[in-house]
Order: structure tokens, then C-alpha cells, then sequence
């Protein structure tokens, strides 16, 4: 009789033992395989929208690019390549976006729009005088044509772009130079991808810049050659890049205590630079 008492204390026991281990969380070995994973996809996949991935049932992530929180974004830009002379400075970019793939194309007036039908025509004539006479109404209105991979031509419009959240040197402030030598670097001949959040008071539209996968203002700070702008942007990852690059003093870094670009500038209006 004991035999069979036996065998059902052991299976309960086993049961019990079984109930414990299916409440137990992962290994932590394998919690950290799998953060380690997911880290390198998020950082691997920087153009992603917000994505959720799950692990099984129990446990899931949402992946968002680095440093850019996609709430509060208006529309997208892409454009076309970028050409080294519309890096003004460290944080601001002068680009051209395809007018067919922008938000708001139904906008485009229509004086325009024919002149870019007719300018066509008229360079497939040979007619280059009514061709300049009509390019120059496409650029007064802020537009502008230019030649497609396949010969065809598209029409564009000029935007000025500040990149958000940071505040590079100005030509005039050291590391002002390497500030845009180091931007054109990186966008010149790229087509870039920008979410934009808002307009300051210059007109230029504020935005999040994506160049080939790369965060344009993490690489600026990364680089040392660009402020967090904290009192207008506080996410934290801009202000660890910022730090990490003051703790190697790279860049402007180098100086114990260099000038902040919006403390010149006040210096620059009241006359005492």
C-alpha cells in the first residue's frame, strides 16, 4: 500500500516542481542574448518606423529609431541629392524635394506647373531663350527643374531645412568651419529623409535628418561638433551624445569651456562680440 502513496506524493511533487518552473523567467544568459539581439536590429535599422517585435507570448519591444520620436511628426521629405554648397552651416541644409512626391504637390501653382510643361517642350526643341525665360518664373516662385536619371525633366521646390534638437557653431566661432566641412561630408550627393516637426522663425522647416541609415544629429554631436539645444529639445539620447563626446573632448570639446552658439549670437545683436 505504501508503494502507491509513494508514487503520488512524487507526482505531486513533480506537478509542484513543474508549476515553479513554468512560472520561473528566462535564463538570464538568454535574456541577455536576446536584448544584445534586439539592440544590434535597433541600431542596424535606424530608417524603420515604430515597430513592435515579440518574443513568444510574454514579452514584446517596440523599436523605434534612436533619438527620434515619431510623434509629432507633420509629413516626410525626401529629396533629391544634395549638393555641398546648401550646407550653410553645422545645422542647417538647403534642399530640393521631388514635387511629385511631396505632401502638399496638389499646392503648386498653377502658373508653375505650366511653366514646367512648356520649359520641357522647349528644351526638347532646342529653344533655350523661352527655356531661361520660363525657368526663371519656376525659380522666382521657389521652384526649380532638374535633369532625372532619365533625362526627363522634374520639377522641384527649395526648402530650408534646421536640423532639430541641436545647435551647431556659427562660420565665425571655431569649429564653425569643421562644423559644416563635416556636414557637407556626410550629405553631399545623398538623398536625405526628413521628418519634419515644425517651422522656426526664419521659415526654415525643423526636422529629424536621416542620411543613408545615419542620424545626422547623433553623428554632429557625436562628432563634437554640435550643442544639444536642451532648452528646446529634451530627449535624453541627444544629451548622451553630447557627453560622450565631452568626455573624449573631440571637437569643439577640446577647450575647457567653449562658447555656446546662442550665447554669441546675443553677443553678436547687442554688440559686444
Amino acid at each position: 500500500m505504501s508503494a502507491p502513496g509513494c508514487r503520488q506524493e512524487r507526482r505531486g511533487s513533480f506537478h509542484g516542481r513543474a508549476g515553479v518552473s513554468e512560472k520561473r523567467t528566462p535564463p538570464s544568459l538568454v535574456l541577455v542574448c536576446c536584448i544584445g539581439a534586439i539592440a544590434l536590429l535597433a541600431g542596424a535599422s535606424r530608417t524603420l518606423a515604430s515597430k513592435e517585435l515579440c518574443l513568444g507570448s510574454f514579452w514584446c519591444i517596440r523599436l523605434t529609431p534612436i533619438g527620434r520620436n515619431l510623434q509629432g511628426v507633420k509629413y516626410e521629405l525626401r529629396t533629391l541629392p544634395v549638393d555641398a554648397k546648401a550646407v550653410t552651416d553645422g545645422d542647417t541644409i538647403t534642399v530640393y524635394v521631388n514635387m511629385a512626391h511631396h505632401p502638399e504637390s496638389s499646392n503648386v501653382p498653377q502658373e508653375v506647373r505650366e511653366a514646367g510643361i512648356e520649359r520641357s517642350k522647349a528644351l526638347e526643341a532646342n529653344n533655350y531663350q523661352k527655356a531661361g525665360d520660363l525657368l526663371k518664373i519656376i525659380l522666382d516662385a521657389g521652384y526649380r527643374q532638374v535633369r532625372g536619371i532619365g533625362g526627363e525633366q522634374i520639377l522641384a521646390k527649395k526648402y530650408r531645412i534646421r536640423l532639430r534638437g541641436v545647435d551647431a557653431p556659427e562660420s565665425l566661432m571655431p569649429y564653425g568651419k569643421e562644423a559644416k566641412e563635416e556636414l557637407v561630408r556626410l550629405v553631399q550627393g545623398k538623398s536625405l529623409k526628413i521628418s519634419i516637426y515644425d517651422t522656426d522663425w526664419y521659415g526654415r522647416l525643423v526636422g529629424d535628418v536621416d542620411c543613408d541609415g545615419v542620424f545626422v544629429q547623433e553623428h554632429m554631436l557625436r562628432k563634437g561638433l554640435a550643442w544639444h539645444y536642451s532648452t528646446y529639445d529634451h530627449r535624453m539620447e541627444l544629451s548622451k551624445w553630447e557627453n560622450q563626446a565631452k568626455t573624449r573632448r573631440t571637437g569643439l570639446w577640446a577647450s575647457s569651456n567653449p562658447e555656446k552658439p546662442w550665447e554669441w549670437r546675443k553677443k553678436k545683436r547687442t554688440g559686444t562680440v
